[in-house]
């Protein structure tokens, strides 16, 4: 992987800031009802007015491939950082997955010699069957494996501040 650019970024960030404005869905509206009766003609210039360029694609695309990680940093950041709070006297990490996603490793993200846990942190939105399922699959597993080990699976509502 690539090494994050914060400029690149902040630039990418501004290019889709000129598309989009404060609000992404209100443009897309004011875009769409100005669209019709669009001839070839008017395109470039339109586009142009819309802010709608390569540039701006660009950015997006961009700024997507960063925002694909965040997952990741999120589920890695959590475990760390209940570390100190799972790991009882004499516990020590045995096994550890930080990357959020099927490793094709065991089915827990942690391992210490008392306990196995596997982690969730989501954000809830209310139609959320996906995230249930997953998050049954993960109880399932927990369940039927034959460790002798206390079992955890620790989920967390993320609420954006």
């Amino acid at each position: 992987m690539t090494e994050i650019d914060p400029v690149l970024v902040a630039d990418q960030l501004r290019q889709l800031c000129k598309f989009s404005g404060s609000d992404l869905t209100g443009t897309l509206s004011r875009i769409e009802g100005s669209v019709r009766g669009l001839t070839v003609v008017d395109c470039s210039n339109f586009l142009l007015k819309a802010g709608a360029g390569k540039e701006a694609l660009a950015a997006a695309a961009g700024i997507k491939r960063l925002a694909g990680q965040i997952n990741v940093a999120v589920h890695a950041l959590g475990i760390l950082l209940c570390l100190p709070h799972i790991l009882k006297e004499g516990g020590q990490v045995q096994y550890v997955s930080l990357g959020a996603g099927n490793t094709g490793r065991r089915e827990f993200d942690l391992e210490t010699n008392y306990r196995v846990a596997a982690f969730k942190f989501t954000h809830w939105r209310g139609r959320d069957s996906q995230r249930q399922d997953q998050l049954f699959k993960d109880f399932f597993l927990l369940a039927e494996d034959e460790t002798v080990k206390q079992k955890y699976l620790l989920c967390s509502a993320l609420s954006i501040r």
